[in-house]
């Protein structure tokens, strides 16, 4: 094992002590596991005073633009025009025709929270205006926040090259995109004048902003999970509280508000619609859609005596394969899609075990769903299901892809083996790969999902 030189060394011991920074003012949360790339942002924004000087100058004196210089080096600004589709789709289909009937007068607010360069704002603008708010007579605009100023900028310039457009359908391209260079494409003005772009931090106390009642619809995804406790809490009352009666709250796919008491003081209850979950808070003309419960977290296990070394090993090298998964897991869905794959890839030997094997494909297919790449995740959570065919969650994704695409027998088929499988599906998995849903929220999104494709 190559050993750290001294200047690295150094680099490394510095960084509790950037990771104290990062949560006082930021309110992010960064664990040993991101030590490499801690301690090259670090690097790159110390300056010619070097990492310790610039940690106690900040200590002492932190100044604005060189917390923005830190925002805009830790903040993954990976995200794409249209990223899981199923969500507008929920919220275009499915909750807007009752919205935009109580909007009409007091018009709809939505907020954009964690924008980063700004594709989820205008895709949620784009929604909005399919939904036909505007010849309705609604007025109606996105407001959108994050603490990277960078990324706010790029996101005010409204500039696009195909990667940012991959997950767009082509109709839908050229029907809300125009193109203002080769390969260079950019919204609407009829959207681009919706979406307002302002600095803000989700975790940080700001009472004239977070005003009660203030947003109809907030989307905040893949942005909880890197936020320190405390910052997190504040951000988990900020978004509850400003959902107005009859809102409707979209987080990440791996993410969840189960077990916060916020949450459930503010009467919002878990739904599901086009293959995917969110929050309403409900309202007198809200009527309640199976409320699931907020169990308590299930104890640990206790651990097993070791009876003698072989055993030891084997559940020694358990473990190693689980934490690396687990690390793969945390990667993909804090957006370091390449990072995680490296991760899986480690995983991936001739004496790996078929259900190991199964679980990493199946983490693959997440992060080529991440991408915007869903043929190559059907690809993946097709081979996950033939290495192990008791894994029920490749085929729920199955089944949700070919929905996505209309072919609706195939659809019916994988929902209903998923639908099957869940009852034996191991808890381990399930806490890893659901999503932070139990198992009767996933029953009953297979069982939704098959009766809406029979529609």
């Amino acid at each position: 094992m190559t050993r750290p030189s001294p200047s690295d060394a150094a680099l490394i011991s510095l960084l509790p002590r950037l990771r104290t920074l990062l949560s006082a003012r930021l309110g992010l949360q960064f664990d040993d596991r991101q030590d490499d790339r801690l301690a090259a942002a670090l690097a790159r924004v110390a300056g010619p005073g070097g990492p310790a000087r610039f940690l106690d100058q900040m200590e002492q004196a932190p100044t604005r633009a060189r917390l923005d210089a830190l925002a805009a080096e830790l903040t993954v600004g990976e995200t794409f025009f249209f990223r899981h589709p199923e969500q507008f789709d929920a919220l275009r289909v499915d909750l807007l025709p009752s919205m935009v009937r109580r909007a009409t007068s007091t018009g709809l607010r939505a907020l954009s929270a964690g924008c980063a360069s700004g594709e989820e704002a205008y895709t949620l603008a784009i929604t909005l205006h399919r939904a036909g708010l505007t010849a309705q007579g609604v007025d109606w605009q996105v407001l959108a926040v994050d603490v990277n100023p960078a990324a706010l900028a790029r996101a005010a310039a409204a500039r696009y090259g195909e990667w940012s457009l991959r997950a767009t359908p082509p109709e839908l391209r050229e029907l809300w995109f125009r193109a203002v260079e080769p390969g260079v494409w950019t919204p609407l003005p009829a959207i681009r004048e919706r979406v307002r772009f302002e600095p803000r931090q989700l975790g940080q106390p700001d009472a004239a902003f977070w005003t009660p009642d203030r947003f109809d619809i907030i989307f905040c995804r893949n942005v909880l999970m890197y936020l320190a406790p405390t910052a997190l809490r504040q951000a988990i009352q900020h978004l509850v509280g400003a959902l107005a009666p009859g809102g409707v709250l979209f987080l990440g796919h791996a993410e969840t508000l189960r077990g916060q008491s916020e949450a459930q003081a503010a009467g919002l209850t878990l739904r599901q619609a086009h293959g995917c979950f969110f929050y309403r808070r409900e309202g007198a003309d809200v009527a309640p859609a199976w409320p699931f419960p907020w169990p308590a977290p299930a104890p640990e296990p206790a651990t097993a005596s070791l009876a003698h070394a072989p055993a030891f090993e084997a559940a020694s090298a358990h473990r190693a394969d689980q934490a690396l998964l687990d690390e793969a897991l945390l990667l993909v869905e804090a957006g370091q899609i390449e990072d995680g794959l490296r991760a899986c890839a480690r995983l991936i030997a001739p004496q790996t075990p078929a259900a190991l094997q199964a679980e990493v494909l199946f983490l693959q297919g997440l992060a080529m769903e991440e991408r915007g790449q869903l043929p190559a995740a059907e690809w993946h959570h097709q081979r996950a299901a033939a290495k192990d065919a008791a894994f029920a969650l490749p085929h729920l994704r199955l089944g949700l892809l070919a929905r996505r695409r209309g072919e609706i027998v195939a659809a019916r088929r994988e929902l209903r083996r998923a639908l099957a499988l869940l009852d034996d599906e191991s808890p381990e998995r399930l806490r890893r790969f659901g999503g932070g849903f139990e198992r009767d929220d996933l029953r009953r999104l297979c069982r939704d999902e098959i009766q809406e494709a029979r529609a």
